[in-house]
């Protein structure tokens, strides 16, 4: 679990506007936000303002979430794990080797 950011405000719209620690927030896109006593938060939706301090949106998991948090706590999140591709399998190795015969 990793350091994300200080909570500033939410939007009309109810969404989550996050002072983000690191310079280069954009990678972090759809990755899930977590508080301090491990309750989720909500997903990383977009990446907004200049490059220097860039500011993260979060979209809550809820709208009773919006109502519990305070402005100014740290927040976290968890980083997204990346699958590794199956292998073809044998059948499409035989189609693919045949085609390339021709």
């Amino acid at each position: 679990m990793k350091r994300l950011g200080e909570y500033l405000h939410s939007t009309r719209t109810g969404l989550l506007i996050i002072k983000s620690v690191y310079r280069d927030p954009r990678k972090l896109v759809g990755a899930l936000v977590y508080d301090r006593s491990m309750r989720r938060v909500g997903k990383i939706v977009d990446v907004i303002g200049p490059v220097d301090s860039p500011f993260i949106v979060v979209k809550p998991e809820s709208r009773d979430i919006v109502d519990l948090i305070e402005p100014g706590p740290m927040y976290y999140f968890i980083e997204k794990r990346t699958r590794f591709r199956k292998k073809p399998s044998k059948k499409f190795e035989k189609r693919r080797k045949k085609n390339r015969k021709k």
